[in-house]
């Protein structure tokens, strides 16, 4: 008997414990997502003017989402991992030794697991190249810059079971590849790894504001101006770690880090939510004009760069939509990109009028391959998108994609795979590339998407 009554209190307090979340949630509301999260929408039975059948599985969809304590139990769960078993209960995050935390984005990096192939790096640089000669032709000059993975420059408190490749990084190699194609870019790493602090957040992936700051100094001097910020006044400020947030989404700790100590001297143009608005258009005292287009580093970076520019423009887009050079008529566009992220330079190709070329079919080796190329809308005023994949087709490492439209050849952005292009409606094409140093034709059919 007293072993039923055991089993039975059992039940009723683990029922009585299950059903904490959903009393929670009916009284409280639901809970807030955490860091980088995007919950479930709440379920409709009618949508689009229609019986949603899986009103159901969308309310369960929702209900994981936002329960009620969610982050407070998710907080819990991955503490009692790094406690009992010392290993992440997220699997964007690594635990590092001595509390450093790393994004999991950037093992393969690290680790030289999934180096990008040559034809990658080329198309990579190609398209940067692509885009300077744009901005030459918009009288603006061209940087780029790489902003290195934090294990890149801090890599002993990385877990031990992952080891280091001992050979030239993707970054090292694109960088390479951009000196063969004469595309201006800055190396920011020298500056961050002789700095006599951290220059990144222990539980964050990004650089702090003194490494910030020291990338400014170092993008002024490549671009001929003079860049002395990171010799100014920093202080220790509070700052919640994004990393520390995805581990512990219920947590209030923040660490600190050195930040700029005076007031910034640039105000922002129009409303602003935050530093991770798309775009933001910002105005100094300061000389000259910036279009710049950035990842999340460019959070921090923004706030310096406005500074040393009278006019500047930030955007977030990717691909990158050059159509903002009207726009913001930059004395200076520069192209900012985490490392861990080189290889979209390649598969996300930017956005603008295909430069037409001088070449002709008229030498090139007919291929028996034909190629489909799928024609869509674009936003440009007079000008269609062209995107195709090889599927089978074979271009040397390192020869550029041209594609001959109703008479006139236009270079196309590389993707590695394929091929993207802005220009006229047409309705016969070829393709031409390289394939083993002979200049190669394919006939290609035209789609429309």
């Amino acid at each position: 008997m007293e072993k039923n009554g055991l089993k039975r209190l059992f039940c009723i307090l683990f029922f009585a414990l299950c059903a904490i979340p959903l009393a929670v949630f009916l009284l409280a509301g639901p809970s807030a997502p955490g860091a980088n999260e995007r919950p479930a929408a709440k379920p409709r039975v009618i949508s689009a003017g229609r019986v949603n059948w899986d009103v159901l599985s969308d309310a369960a969809d929702y209900f994981a989402d936002t329960f009620g304590l969610r982050q407070e139990l998710i907080t819990a769960n991955a503490r009692l991992d790094t406690a009992v078993f010392h290993q992440s209960a997220v699997d964007d995050v690594l635990l590092g030794a001595d509390g450093w935390l790393y994004y999991a984005d950037t093992l393969c990096d690290y680790t030289g697991s999934d180096p990008m192939t040559e034809r990658e790096l080329w198309c990579a640089a190609r398209n940067l190249y692509l885009v300077q000669e744009y901005a030459a032709a918009h009288g603006a000059q061209f940087l780029f810059i790489c902003a290195p993975n934090k294990n890149t420059l801090y890599p002993d408190a990385m877990p031990a079971r992952y080891v280091r490749a001992g050979g030239a990084s993707d970054l090292d190699r694109l960088l390479a590849a951009l000196d063969v194609q004469q595309v201006a870019y800055c190396d920011v790493r020298g500056a961050l790894l002789g700095a006599d602090a951290l220059t990144y957040y222990r539980t964050d992936s990004h650089w702090n504001g003194y490494g910030s700051a020291l990338a400014h100094d170092e993008i002024l001097r490549a671009l001929g101006r003079e860049g002395t910020l990171a010799d100014e006044v920093f202080t220790m400020q509070a700052h919640t770690g994004d990393l520390y947030q995805m581990l512990y989404p219920a947590s209030r700790r923040q660490e600190e880090g050195l930040s700029l100590a005076r007031a910034r001297t640039f105000s922002y143009d129009g409303d602003v939510r935050g530093a991770d608005d798309q775009l933001i258009r910002t105005t100094s005292t300061a000389a000259g004009s910036l279009l710049l287009f950035r990842d999340s580093f460019g959070n921090a970076l923004h706030e310096d760069m406005a500074e040393s520019f009278g006019t500047a423009t930030f955007s977030r887009a990717m691909p990158y939509d050059l159509s903002l050079l009207d726009d913001a008529q930059p004395d200076v566009l520069a192209v900012e990109l985490v490392e861990r992220n080189l290889r979209w330079l390649c598969t996300r190709p930017p956005e603008f009028p295909a430069p037409a070329r001088e070449v002709t079919a008229d030498a090139a080796a007919p291929s028996g391959q034909t190629i489909a190329l799928t024609k869509s809308a674009s936003d440009w005023d007079g000008l269609v998108c062209y995107t195709a994949a090889f599927d089978g087709a074979s271009p040397d490492a390192d020869s550029p994609v041209y594609v001959l439209l109703d008479g006139t050849t236009y270079e196309a952005c590389p993707t590695g795979t394929g091929f993207s292009l802005l220009a006229p409606d047409a309705e016969t094409a070829k393709v031409l590339f390289q394939s083993d140093g002979i200049l190669t034709s394919c006939r290609t059919e035209i789609t429309q998407a």
